[in-house]
C-alpha cells in the first residue's frame, strides 16, 4: 500500500514541473471499490493538467472517505472534462479500484473579449 502511495506521489511531483496551467480540483468522488466496505462517498483534491474551460484534463490526486471503517485515503489518477468552473472525472483509486467525481475547478475562459467598435 505504502509502495503505491509513494509511485503515486512521485508522479503527481515529477507532472507538476511538466504542467502550463495546472487546474486544482476540490469536489465529491464516490469510489465503486471492489468489496463493499471499500465503496462510498469521499472528498477529493486534485491537481488537473489545465484550467481551460470546455476542455479534456487529465489530473492525479487523494480522497479522503470519512464513512468507510478502514482504509479511508486514497491515491488517484484520472480524466475528465472541464466545465464553467466545474469538472467531472472518471478514474482509478490506487486503493479503492474506479470512482467518479464532480466539483469545483478554477477554470478560465481563454476565448478572447469581444472587441467593441464604436459609431
Amino acid at each position: 500500500m505504502y509502495k503505491q502511495m509513494l509511485l503515486a506521489g512521485v508522479l503527481m511531483a515529477g507532472s507538476g514541473a511538466a504542467l502550463a496551467d495546472p487546474g486544482v480540483f476540490f469536489g465529491v468522488t464516490y469510489s465503486f471499490g471492489q468489496a463493499k466496505p471499500e465503496a462510498g462517498l469521499g472528498v477529493s483534491l486534485k491537481v488537473l493538467s489545465s484550467r481551460k474551460e470546455d476542455h479534456g484534463v487529465v489530473g492525479a490526486g487523494v480522497t479522503y472517505y470519512p464513512l468507510l471503517s478502514s482504509n479511508r485515503f486514497g491515491v488517484d489518477v484520472s480524466a475528465g472534462y472541464l466545465f464553467d468552473h466545474a469538472a467531472v472525472t472518471v478514474g482509478w483509486d490506487f486503493l479503492h479500484s474506479p470512482q467518479i467525481g464532480v466539483g469545483y475547478v478554477n477554470t478560465k475562459d481563454d476565448r478572447a473579449p469581444a472587441v467593441v467598435i464604436p459609431d
